[in-house]
């Protein structure tokens, strides 16, 4: 694992070898970034310092925002219960019943992921998966960082 740190190949160890068995090897000069909780992999053209920031992941964002959205019809009144809100949405009562447990992740879960900075591996389909209630189990299934005590 890369902490906040970088690791060059030099460009002078590019080469191509032939093995003995007939494959070929090929080095080629790359740079391993760790930023934002993601990996990059940099061309040896570019500086090091510079990298895309992360792109935040529209159908979880908005599968959030539909569960939350589907929680305050609840504690309003506006809705009887998630079968009420599958008939209305027409959607399946087991997909609603999967989404709403979007409303149980972590706060900072939540914050990375409308921020945009959420792992890669962190998907909407990932999220409907089962996943644990406390937050620090939360935390590790889905890659985020961990606070040690």
């Amino acid at each position: 694992m890369y902490h906040n740190r970088a690791i060059r190949l030099d460009e002078s160890r590019q080469q191509t070898l032939m093995n003995p068995d007939g494959t070929i090897t090929v080095y080629v000069p790359v740079t391993f970034k760790r930023e934002g909780g993601r990996n990059f992999i940099m061309t040896p053209t570019e500086p090091v310092s510079q990298f895309e920031p992360p792109k935040e992941h529209e159908p979880l964002i908005n599968g959030v925002l539909k569960a939350f959205t589907w929680k305050e019809m609840l504690e309003e009144g506006t809705v009887n219960s998630l079968r009420e809100i599958a008939v209305k949405e027409k959607i399946s009562e087991s997909f609603i019943c999967r989404m709403f447990r979007l409303t149980l992740l972590a706060p900072d879960i939540i914050e990375a992921i409308l921020d945009g900075r959420q792992p890669k591996t962190l998907t909407l389909g990932e999220c409907l998966k089962p996943f644990p209630v406390e937050w620090e189990a939360q935390r590790i299934k889905f890659g985020f960082k961990v606070a040690e005590v």
